[in-house]
């Protein structure tokens, strides 16, 4: 028996909501620069899907929240930690989170999915 897990995807919608701020969060693509020729490389990464919504930031550093979900081979190649609920698309491929004008690396992601819902994204992230 596959167990629901809709309570917890929107309990973490709005704590995120309620305790974080407005991020956008983009996906990119580099194609060919020249699609006949494509042995000569990607061109400048241009951005293929961008969703604007709240995330929570948590330091990977100390003793804090970071350090307790995520495994600290992990958190010591990044600054920080954000936290993300689920949208309408999976977001675990995406690069780029662009915070108040800083553009933040996302160097890995985690997704907590307990069964077939993804319930809270982690993504470890640095400049």
């Amino acid at each position: 028996m596959a167990t629901d897990y809709t309570e917890f995807v929107q309990l973490a919608q709005e704590l995120i909501a309620e305790n974080g701020r407005e991020v956008q969060i983009q996906k990119l693509d580099a194609t060919a620069v020249d699609t006949s020729k494509p042995w000569k490389g990607p061109g400048a990464p241009t951005v293929a899907t961008s969703r604007t919504l709240p995330a929570v930031f948590v330091p990977a550093s100390g003793s804090g929240l970071g350090r307790d979900i995520v495994k600290e081979e992990l958190l010591d190649r990044v600054d920080q930690v954000a936290l993300v609920a689920p949208t309408d698309i999976g977001l675990a491929d995406f690069h780029v989170i662009l915070d108040e004008g800083v553009r933040w690396n996302i160097d890995w992601a985690q997704e907590l999915k307990p069964g077939p819902t993804t319930v809270l994204y982690v993504f470890g992230v640095k400049r």
